[in-house]
């Protein structure tokens, strides 16, 4: 692990909550002790588009430098907010199985030059279009694939080491 601590935020799926996340659950037990891992309850189940844009803004912002880790949804908001906050932040994210239709009134940027993201997909995910996630990143990200695995990461090994790989 890196010597400077760094501030992690995990961004849960639509359908979980800070407590229920498995990947967050994974993240915690294995960098809590030499980061900041922050879980915040964004509620997508409840809030607008716009509603959930505004909570992360101030979240994220608090914590300059921070890795931005999203699985399902989650994935979608990590990369949406690497994108649209201030570059002078200095994110970087890792998407896990970004789920990127759920807001399809909304576009989706094409990654920033200077941002760092890592990207793992299972290809056996039956709720995203892997390989077109895969293909949007190509050439703009550091990417993972697994044969298997679904949608919620039966093995969190992967999240795990892209989490690790990707601290600065």
């Amino acid at each position: 692990m890196k010597d400077r601590k760094q501030t992690i935020i995990f961004l849960h799926g639509k359908q979980s909550t800070p407590e229920g996340s498995g990947s967050g659950k994974a993240i915690k037990e294995c960098f809590a002790s030499e980061h900041t891992v922050l879980i915040p309850d964004y509620r997508p189940l409840e809030r607008t588009h716009e509603e959930i844009e505004t909570f992360l803004r101030g979240v994220i912002s608090a914590h300059p430098g921070a890795l931005l880790v999203g699985i399902s949804l989650g994935g979608y908001w990590a990369y949406r907010m690497t994108c649209v906050l201030p570059k002078e932040l200095n994110l970087s994210c890792v998407l896990l199985n970004p789920y990127f239709y759920n807001y399809p009134e909304i576009e989706i940027p094409m990654p920033p030059n200077a941002a760092q993201i890592a990207l793992v997909v299972n290809l056996d995910d039956d709720l995203i279009n892997p390989e077109a996630v895969v293909e949007r990143f190509s050439g703009h990200a550091t990417i993972v694939t697994a044969e298997k695995g679904g949608h919620r990461f039966a093995d969190k090994g992967p999240i795990v080491e892209a989490v690790r790989a990707s601290l600065r």
